[in-house]
């Protein structure tokens, strides 16, 4: 990873700093991609793919102090692993749900799973993201306040709203939940 992550510097003189940099916060970097994540193959693409964005800007950042150095490392990281948690909430249709979800004490396998996954599919972003931040993901309404900027009763609240949602959708025959 390190040597492709050279290649894309613009000037060959940064390759050791760049080299200093990649060995100091390559641990970071993953922790903080696995925390989001909590996948160990995802959170290694997300570091990857972060340091290609600090190489790709490193000329931007090789003569920032070390507290800005290691924000911008730490945010170009939790970017990193956002987007890729985005990319795969993009297949989340194609996602097993646990049998935790209950709507209205039906379990959420007495449904069809393609009927199941369509509904899914025409949920808002937010209430996706909700449901698979909890359910695939496993994260604690904690965790989820963290993620998301919110406090924990908000997070409880927008999950009871999602799963409300999707309960609508369900009964309504897929039709909007308005």
């Amino acid at each position: 990873m390190l040597y492709i992550c050279l290649a894309l510097l613009a000037d060959s003189s940064d390759e050791e700093s760049f080299t200093e940099l990649y060995k100091n916060y390559r641990e970071k970097v993953y922790k903080i991609a696995f925390r989001v994540l909590r996948n160990e193959q995802l959170a290694e693409d997300a570091a990857s793919e972060a340091f290609i964005r600090l190489a790709k800007n490193y000329d931007k950042i090789r003569s920032l102090e070390p507290p800005q150095l290691e924000y911008y490392v730490i945010l170009a990281s939790r970017s990193s692993a956002l987007d890729m948690m985005r990319k795969e909430m993009k297949y989340m249709g194609n996602t097993e749900y646990n049998d935790e979800l209950m709507l209205d004490n039906k379990s959420i396998e007495d449904y069809d799973q393609f009927y199941l996954k369509e509904c899914i599919k025409k949920l808002s972003f937010q209430d996706k993201e909700i449901l698979y931040l909890k359910f695939n993901c496993e994260l604690d309404y904690s965790a989820i306040s963290n993620y998301k900027g919110i406090t924990a009763a908000a997070a409880r609240k927008r999950l009871q709203y999602a799963k409300e949602h999707l309960r609508k959708l369900l009964e309504n025959g897929g039709e909007s939940y308005e």
